[in-house]
């Protein structure tokens, strides 16, 4: 009996371990939507999305070079894979990403990008043989509605108000490639280390936003980092976003679907809003109200639902 209670904990623990990793990613994909309102008019899209890179490239480099002569053999077998993973994940979604946010409100990003949960499983019912379940589609409608809650604080009649753009497209076209990068990370070399998918993932980007830095500086006579003077504050945020949410949380999501599945780890990005809302209040000063509690609890309850087990 104690022989059995040991083995299904040392069962459990990659699973749980996945789980916090995930929290954790979502804790910072949050952090970087406060972070990006201080740069958003004093970084050049271009520049943000290329430093962002850079830093997470930099650190990672001296961490995975134990791996990268064993993995680079390996990767160097899935080119298409490889190059799909870094396309999708680092240049197309980093651009778009960024597009959204400058070319349209919080609200409307907000919303749209909290669909990325909802295409994941349908990408997953449609190109996997792991079909989503009764309770995952469940529990994605139900912190769907918890991140709603959260986004039009509680009065729901502001999303009849919403005027959409063209930013607005761009939010759903990165919800849209966030999924497919889910999706395409299953496809990624047996065997490789997270460390080393993310470190060549973001050199297939950069190999693509480094030609959009370099004509945002020479044809648009944008600055290298920031219009701020001085610029040393700018250039500590973008820091930050690198070795953060860039650095940390790649390898903490590649790391989580890997464990769990595109389908479970997608619907931890409804946490999302809820750490932003936290670090708003706590950095920013904004106030705690009802509907955060209220959303919180729904997002909760919505992510239990959809990866519990059943007995």
């Amino acid at each position: 009996m104690s022989d059995a209670t040991t083995t299904s904990k040392g069962a459990n623990a990659p699973l749980m371990a996945a789980y916090l990793m995930l929290v954790a990613c979502a804790m910072m994909w949050g952090s970087n939507h406060v972070v990006a309102r201080g740069v958003n008019a004093t970084v050049p899209l271009e520049a943000l999305a290329f430093w962002r890179w850079v830093v997470a490239a930099v650190l990672l480099f001296p961490v995975c070079i134990p791996h990268l002569k064993r993995d680079l053999r390996l990767m160097a077998d899935h080119k298409m894979s490889m190059f799909l993973i870094g396309t999708t994940g680092v240049f197309m979604f980093s651009i778009v990403i960024y597009l959204a946010a400058y070319n349209t409100t919080a609200v409307n990003t907000g919303l749209l990008n909290a669909t990325t949960p909802v295409w994941v499983l349908l990408f997953a019912a449609v190109l996997t043989a792991d079909k989503p379940k009764l309770g995952q589609w469940a529990g994605v409608l139900i912190a769907g509605v918890g991140t709603a809650v959260i986004i039009a604080k509680g009065d729901f009649s502001v999303f009849a108000e919403m005027n959409f753009v063209s930013g607005d497209l761009f939010a759903m076209i990165s919800a849209m490639v966030w999924a497919a990068y889910s999706m395409l990370l299953k496809r990624a070399p047996k065997g490789v280390h997270p460390l080393s998918l993310v470190f060549v993932s973001a050199l297939i980007g950069l190999v693509f936003l480094t030609p959009l830095y370099i004509w945002s500086v020479t044809v648009r006579n944008e600055p290298f980092f920031t219009h701020l003077d001085p610029a040393w504050p700018d250039m500590l945020k973008i820091f930050y976003i690198g070795a953060g949410p860039a650095f940390l949380g790649y390898l903490f999501w590649n790391k989580g679907v890997a464990v769990v599945g595109p389908a479970n780890a997608g619907v931890f990005l409804y946490l999302m809003p809820v750490f932003a809302s936290i670090l708003a209040i706590i950095f920013l000063g904004e106030e705690l109200h009802i509907y955060h509690l209220g959303g919180i609890t729904l997002i909760a309850f919505g992510i239990w639902q959809a990866t519990r087990r059943k007995a």
